[in-house]
């Protein structure tokens, strides 16, 4: 096997079988705070996730812990924000198909967020 055929063997490997975790990671993110980025050691609690599919966030209503990571996954063939409107600065700026979005919320309280784009698409976060 020529070496980039056994980097894609391996790389399918630790996929699970997927080809789709391969390659570069171009994907591009974006952090509110400029503190150290969350635990990436298996810990999924550190991080909680919100899906936008079909012009909706999922869930609608997020809660998170101080200090904790919400990373927004863009699930949609077309482009969203994730707007503060009350609550905190954040702004995402456009985040294209497939790619992320994430902010650690460091005071407690409740952001109210829009997208931009599509303005009956809104949500909530509420940090404890």
């Amino acid at each position: 096997m020529t070496k980039p055929l056994t980097a894609l063997a391996v790389c399918a490997a630790l996929a699970g079988g997927t080809l789709a975790a391969c390659g570069d990671d171009d994907e591009e993110s974006a952090s509110t705070t400029p503190a150290a980025a969350p635990a990436t050691t298996g810990a999924a609690a550190d991080v909680v996730v919100v899906d936008m599919k079909d012009i909706e966030y999922v869930p609608r209503n997020a809660t998170a812990k101080v200090g904790q990571t919400v990373r927004w996954t863009n699930s949609d063939p077309v482009a969203h924000t994730v707007t503060a409107k009350s609550g905190s600065d954040v702004d995402s700026g456009t985040i294209d198909p497939g790619k992320d979005f994430e902010t650690r919320f460091d005071r407690p309280g409740k952001v109210d967020y829009v997208c931009t784009i599509h303005p009956n698409q809104t949500g909530t976060v509420t940090v404890r």
